[in-house]
C-alpha cells in the first residue's frame, strides 16, 4: 500500500467522534523527486484527498549528504536516517502546536 492509502485510512480511522480529522501528514522533499512532483502530490493530498499536509523541502539538506556517495547501499541509509531526523524534527513542532504525536505511518508515494 502506498502511503497516500495508508494517509487516507490512517485520517478516516482517526477522526474524533465530530469527524475532524487529528492527523497531520508529513510529506518530504527528499531532492529526487521528479519535476514537479512536490507541488502535484500536495496539491492532491489537500485538494482531492482533503488531508492536512505540511511540505517540508529538505532537497538542500538530503542531497549535500549524497554527494559523493555512489553505493546504493549507503545511499539508501543516508536517504532512511535523514528522514527519520526530518520527521523527528517536524514532530517536535507538531507537537508544540497541535498536541502530543502518538503514532506515525509511513509509505512510498509514486505519482499517478
Amino acid at each position: 500500500m502506498d502511503s497516500s492509502v495508508a494517509a487516507v485510512l490512517i485520517d478516516r480511522a482517526l477522526r474524533d467522534a465530530k469527524g475532524k480529522s487529528r492527523l497531520t501528514c508529513v510529506f518530504v522533499n527528499n531532492g529526487v523527486l521528479r519535476k514537479n512532483e512536490f507541488e502535484k502530490v500536495q496539491k492532491v493530498l489537500r485538494d482531492k484527498l482533503n488531508l492536512h499536509v505540511v511540505a517540508i523541502d529538505a532537497s538542500d539538506r538530503f542531497l549535500s549528504k549524497l554527494k559523493g556517495v555512489s553505493d546504493p547501499e549507503k545511499k539508501r541509509k543516508i536517504i532512511g536516517n535523514e528522514f527519520i531526523k526530518v520527521f523527528e524534527k517536524e514532530a517536535r513542532r507538531i507537537e508544540k502546536t497541535e498536541g502530543k504525536v502518538k503514532w506515525a505511518g509511513a509509505g512510498t508515494l509514486y505519482p499517478t
